[in-house]
């Protein structure tokens, strides 16, 4: 249900129907591609969006995820395919290879793209130009309609610090949201400066994510300071 609800989302509430039906036409699955800068919590939101751990989850500098892998699982009947790729923009000289590897495992698979999930880190003080860049590198891959199924999903919100000068839960909210609406502004210029109209790149979703397993220190991993759980917004 969790997955139906993403892809609507990024569909529109009339793209579900039409959605399902090119399934049944062209492809196997529903595919969706996780992507983003390494250490961005690709794996961890693949984790989340499945409910069981699929994919690891590192710490190492080095990033886990370093092929295309691919997990499948199916919703009422409809079988979904989560692509996790390797993080885009991290080593200079290997940024075109591996958009156009994520690209072509793609395409040998399926015709179709079903939902982009991007992933950016929200507890960083910017988004950085490797990440703006590989903006554009989709577009030109996939061209830019690939963002009219697009989610940006700004990872580790739990990390975010608030201002020391946050005395109450509402101005933490009110301070939070903001946040949200400054990376959504950078990511839309960044859009808009790959070939995506403005009117278009205003639609694209930016939310946040979050943990998803409950430990000691952090019980409630998907409270943040708008929100007592990220993914159902998500």
């Amino acid at each position: 249900d969790k997955l139906l609800l993403m892809i609507a989302m990024a569909k529109g509430e009339k793209g579900l129907h039409s959605l399902f039906q090119s399934v049944t036409k062209d492809c196997e699955s529903i595919n969706i591609l996780v992507t983003g800068k390494t250490g961005a919590g690709k794996s961890s939101l693949t984790n989340a969006i499945i409910g069981q751990t699929v994919a690891h989850e590192g710490k190492d500098l080095g990033g886990q995820t370093r092929e295309v892998t691919s997990y499948e699982t199916t919703v009422n009947d409809i079988k979904f395919k989560i692509w996790d790729s390797p993080g885009l923009q991290d080593i200079t000289e290997e940024d075109e290879a591996i958009t156009l590897r994520i690209a072509q495992t793609l395409k040998e698979h399926c015709h179709h793209l079903h939902l982009l999930l991007y992933c950016i880190r929200m507890d960083r003080d910017r988004v950085e130009l490797s990440e703006l860049k590989a903006i554009k590198e989709l577009s030109q891959v996939f061209t830019a309609k690939v963002w009219d199924t697009a989610v940006f999903a700004l990872t580790f919100a739990n990390r975010v610090l608030l201002p020391p000068d946050n005395e109450s839960d509402e101005e933490a909210a009110e301070w939070f949201k903001e946040r949200i609406k400054e990376f959504q502004k950078v990511i839309v210029k960044a859009l808009v400066e790959s070939g995506v109209s403005e009117h278009k790149a205003n639609k694209v979703p930016a939310i946040p994510t979050g943990y998803h397993t409950p430990t000691r220190m952090m019980p409630n991993p998907r409270e943040l300071f708008d929100r007592p759980d990220w993914f159902n917004p998500f």
